[in-house]
């Protein structure tokens, strides 16, 4: 019995020897996914340092990683004898935030801060609010909830036209399109209604000058032209009828008594 006692022991002191041995050690890093974010950093934060492989530990690899600014998710996987891959699969930035003094910074749709850039990417949509972005890796504060509410709720129709999104002070946004059309949708409430509007009055008849749609009050969209400064935007705007994309409205002639005399 002691001799069979002592052959377990040796067998797995044997063991425990082999796996932490040098020759089973992780030396090498394989990285998938990887665009913005880059090889070196992700090798950085694995921190292999000569260790025995079978103490890398796939999860604790994988949330450092995922501390990484613009890394959603890492899956981290060991490779006998030696290797580790890690498969990341990166934050999609949604917004370009201005930082004055500093150019800007690139944002997801969650508001986290994924990278630094001199200026907003062509083709971004800008977000100005009322809060100062932190380093990359942080996430925006309050403030910034109504603009990233309202980039959320974006129809699929209008993502190529939005240029801008603003949050007031007091949380009200307004939008920029394309074309010199301004949005007003006021608090970020009922944003679905609000965009269906929207989306009513651009459709029936799409506009050719600058505009102001106000669509606060989603039953009620208002339009006119774009306020003059220091103006608020109901000065230059009329009610038009609400009116659901596809069926027919009356928005020609409602623009037709716009331009005419108050």
């Amino acid at each position: 019995v002691a001799l069979t006692v002592g052959g377990v022991v040796v067998v797995v002191s044997g063991g425990w020897a082999i796996v932490h041995s040098p020759v089973l050690a992780a030396r090498h890093v394989t990285v998938v996914g990887a665009v913005h974010t880059g090889v070196g950093p992700i090798i950085a934060a694995v921190g292999l340092n000569g260790q025995p492989l079978v103490d890398v530990n796939p999860g604790r690899v994988a949330a450092r990683v995922e501390a990484l600014p613009w890394v959603a998710h890492a899956t981290v996987t060991r490779h006998w004898p030696n290797d580790v891959s890690v498969t990341v699969v990166e934050r999609v930035a949604s917004a370009a935030v201005t930082n004055p003094g500093h150019g800007a910074v690139l944002v997801d749709a969650e508001g986290r801060v994924l990278s630094s850039v001199p200026t907003a990417p062509p083709g971004t949509v800008v977000l100005a609010v009322p809060v100062t972005p932190g380093l990359p890796g942080s996430v925006l504060g309050a403030p910034a909830a109504p603009g990233l509410a309202a980039l959320d709720a974006v129809p699929p129709l209008l993502e190529r036209r939005l240029e801008q999104v603003d949050v007031a002070d007091d949380g009200d946004v307004t939008l920029a399109l394309t074309g010199h059309i301004g949005v007003t949708l006021g608090p970020a409430v009922e944003l679905a209604a609000k965009f269906e509007a929207l989306l009513s009055v651009l459709v029936d008849v799409p506009p050719k000058v600058p505009e102001l749609i106000d669509v606060t009050v989603p039953d009620a969209p208002a339009v006119g032209p774009p306020a003059p400064p220091g103006a608020g935007a109901e000065s230059a705007a009329r009610t038009v009828p609400a009116v659901r994309v596809g069926e027919s409205s009356h928005a020609p002639q409602v623009r037709q008594r716009r331009r005419g005399p108050s």
